[in-house]
């Protein structure tokens, strides 16, 4: 008996609990919404992602793969007037692109995990990531007798992350995913997601100073006269090179690579060590 398109998502999605496109489909395939458009592009979709799936490593080919896979399944869903079936607020276009990210950088960060035998510490994906911690107390005596430690997190749509945990008073535990990647991922970006993305970057760096912060989009829409250089972004990578107001564009397969190449290279490159980056790249932040 040939598997239904929701059992393979289901499937899937039990052996990459990562996979939060596929995870958003389930949850509104059990839930009943609007299934039989849904089924349209569960059916599509499953498609979709069992082709990633099979693709292996990330060489630049592979991810002209993926990049073609990924237009191919935007397209599907606004060639069949798809694209608004879900209200802002259900997430579902936006899992796409979160998902994507997963897709790209799985088996780069798969790598890590065995060359550093890091399974269990290096991970990727959405995650409420640190950006900083604070002593708590209810009077100052407790202050010195019984401090208390909280933490301050920030929803990232994907990073790549480092877990710790943290032992405060010889007793109490504090669990932390520290980002050395953080991704703001978005359909497109008008100027107040562009001051809410920027207050993220300021936190999260506030946490790991070496983490590299950018934000990944569709479409931009802020004026030209908005420089978000100033701030603590790294950088903006707008995938369809063009306005939410312009004409369909395709996902450009060399904004793809040339993000994937310089936060790769951000993971490669020394972070600290200033001889060493004064030595090899003549650079010393």
């Amino acid at each position: 008996m040939n598997k239904s398109s929701i059992d393979i998502i289901r499937e899937n999605h039990e052996k990459y609990p990562q996979l939060c496109h596929a995870s958003n489909i389930l949850k509104k395939y059990d839930d009943g919404q609007k299934v039989s458009q849904l089924m349209q592009i569960a059916d599509k979709y499953a498609t979709y992602l069992e082709e990633n799936l099979k693709l292996v490593g990330f060489t630049d080919a592979t991810i002209k793969k993926r990049v073609r896979l990924l237009n191919d399944y935007y397209n599907f869903i606004h060639n069949n007037n798809l694209d608004n079936l879900y209200s802002s607020q259900g997430k579902f276009r936006p899992t796409i692109l979160e998902e994507f990210l997963y897709l790209l950088f799985k088996d780069f960060v798969k790598q890590y995990q065995t060359k550093l035998n890091a399974q269990d510490q290096l991970e990727s994906g959405s995650v409420k990531a640190y950006s900083n911690l604070y002593f708590k107390a209810k009077s100052f005596d407790e202050f010195v007798t019984n401090p208390d430690m909280a933490v301050n997190e920030k929803d990232q749509d994907f990073a790549i992350y480092r877990k710790f945990v943290l032992t405060v008073n010889g007793t109490k535990t504090v669990n932390l995913q520290v980002p050395a990647i953080a991704i703001e991922a978005k359909t497109f970006i008008d100027k107040t997601m562009l001051d809410g993305i920027i207050a993220t970057a300021e936190k999260v760096k506030s946490g790991n100073p070496y983490s590299l912060f950018v934000s990944v989009t569709e479409t931009y829409d802020v004026a030209f006269g908005v420089d978000p250089a100033y701030s603590r972004i790294d950088q903006i990578y707008v995938l369809r090179k063009t306005t939410r107001k312009a004409a369909w564009a395709n996902i450009d397969v060399d904004v793809v690579l040339r993000m994937f190449h310089e936060i790769k290279a951000h993971l490669e490159r020394p972070w600290s060590d200033v001889r060493t980056r004064l030595n090899q790249e003549g650079v010393i932040i």
